[in-house]
């Protein structure tokens, strides 16, 4: 699963998986339309649904935090 995730992410950004700690809000990489998208992305490709209550900073703070969220769900 995780290595479909970061193609995923690789796929909308190759920022989002350069550094799989670093902060993608602070540092600009991630704004809220891009959070979007890759909610879409994500869905689509993996065949899950993310729960908006899981649209979060904490969720998207990282590649790592976007790994173990989807994990918990899929």
């Amino acid at each position: 699963m995780r290595d479909k995730i970061l193609e995923v992410l690789k796929a909308e950004n190759e920022e989002l998986v350069e550094d799989l700690n670093r902060d993608l809000l602070e540092s600009g990489i991630l704004d809220s339309f891009d959070i979007v998208n890759l909610v879409v992305a994500l869905e689509e490709a993996l065949g899950i649904s993310i729960d908006v209550e899981m649209v979060s900073p904490e969720n998207f703070q990282t590649a790592e935090s976007i790994i173990r969220m989807i994990e918990g769900i899929a």
